[in-house]
């Protein structure tokens, strides 16, 4: 791993440096290459490089156009400090042997919002750019974006946001990882009128929709299980496990009205007369997603959860809270040597948030362990996974050694003056 170096370009700092003679600087004035940066190395051993260019003070008005792209010519001053109007002008540049220098980020800070206090920082590993760029007045935020290098492709997004004036803030934001199909949203407790009720600080994992090949979706689930494009679930929301074998959960949707399901447990209870003491799953739909609910007070009527259970042994569904009218189709298979289940569910749609729970019980007489994808509390719809739609230009999921395992969108074309990361 090569050493990590870290440029921060802050709008208030003092001049920008005179031009150089590099040649991503040509006929550029003002421009200097300020960091020559090590990446790495790509897929066949070459040497990667970052050059940062710092190129002179710009009107904020008139650089919107170059935001993103190559800065043209002119319309630039690099002698004295910012003056009213003017943002602080950067490029960063990615250097390959036998190939065209791609612009990775352009920016120009104006001090990102009314507080003036906006940067961008940069951070270069190996094979690897990271991008951090935060501003606001009251309102804080920042958006952080990581690029891998070769091949060229987005592999993390994140943002945060926060309130500077408020007692004991809490961030708020989200973080969305690419290559492993993982991520969550975070709500900071909120402020809740007088005699209200808080959920307090949420952490709502993703539960990600990704498509699939036809012949899996329509059998081929059957034989290969979710691997590593699973979302297995972490939250006990009764009892523990001693036993790491002794119940597992996995879910993945798979189209928006398909959830695939994959559970484990070394031992099987029902069919019996009562289902909520039999193996069985919880699924939890919600027509909102969970981070725009403030988690003050009760939910509204229209914003409330419906709630099935399934009966592992027989997949039988139940409705629960809600008494919902819609029903589940349910699809089973065994896994081999009789270790669990894998259940293809067709849901009612729309929805946009969703949990599922695996609730285990050996003895058949009560619930002993509930294993859930998300840390769900009864009939709250703001404690659910909200769906991230994965376009399959970022990712799909596919066959790989008898299970799923993610497979990287296509690397796109990039023209080599148009930035590979664009502000949002």
């Amino acid at each position: 791993m090569n050493p990590t170096a870290t440029v921060l370009v802050l709008s208030l700092l003092g001049a920008p440096p005179a031009s150089s003679n590099d040649p991503l600087c040509a006929k550029r004035e003002p421009c200097r290459v300020t960091e020559t940066l090590d990446a790495g190395k790509d897929a066949q051993g070459r040497p990667l490089q970052v050059k940062h260019l710092e190129l002179g003070w710009a009107d904020a008005d008139t650089s919107d156009k170059f935001v993103g792209r190559k800065f043209g010519p002119g319309g630039r001053k690099a002698e004295g400090s910012r003056a009213e109007g003017q943002c602080d002008a950067a490029e960063w540049w990615l250097v390959r042997p036998s190939q065209p220098a791609q612009l990775l980020l352009s920016v120009c800070n104006n001090g990102y919002g009314m507080a003036g206090v906006g940067e961008d920082s940069v951070t270069v590993a190996d094979n690897r750019f990271t991008h951090e760029q935060s501003g606001g007045s009251r309102e804080r935020w920042s958006v952080s974006r990581t690029l891998q290098l070769s091949p060229l492709r987005l592999v993390t997004v994140g943002h945060r946001n926060s309130d500077s004036l408020a007692d004991d803030a809490g961030e708020s934001g989200d973080y969305w990882d690419v290559e492993q199909l993982r991520g969550e949203v975070v709500q900071a407790a909120p402020e809740c009128e007088e005699g209200q009720t808080s959920l307090g600080e949420r952490t709502l994992p993703f539960l990600p929709q990704v498509q699939v090949d036809k012949a899996y979706l329509e059998g081929g689930w059957k034989q290969a299980g979710l691997g590593a494009c699973g979302v297995e679930a972490g939250n006990f929301l009764l009892g523990t496990q001693d036993n790491p074998k002794d119940a597992g959960l996995k879910a993945l949707l798979v189209a928006p009205d398909t959830l695939l399901v994959e559970v484990r447990d070394n031992k099987w209870t029902g069919p019996s007369a009562k289902w909520l003491n039999d193996d069985h799953l919880e699924l939890w739909l919600a027509p909102r997603p969970p981070q725009e609910l403030t988690g003050c007070g009760k939910p509204e009527a229209a914003q409330l959860p419906s709630q099935w259970g399934i009966r592992i042994v027989d997949g039988k569904v139940f409705p629960a809270f809600g008494s919902p009218q819609q029903t589940l189709q349910v699809e089973r298979a065994e896994l081999p040597g009789k270790q669990g289940y894998r259940m293809k569910l067709k849901l009612p749609t729309p929805f946009q948030a969703i949990s599922v729970v695996y609730s285990d019980s050996d003895s058949g007489k009560k619930q002993e362990r509930m294993l859930a994808t998300s840390a769900v509390k009864f009939g709250r719809p703001e404690t659910l996974n909200p769906v991230r739609v994965v376009p399959a230009a970022e990712a799909t999921c596919g066959v790989k050694n008898g299970e799923l395992s993610v497979v990287p969108g296509a690397v796109k074309k990039m023209e080599p003056d148009v930035a590979v990361l664009r502000m949002e």
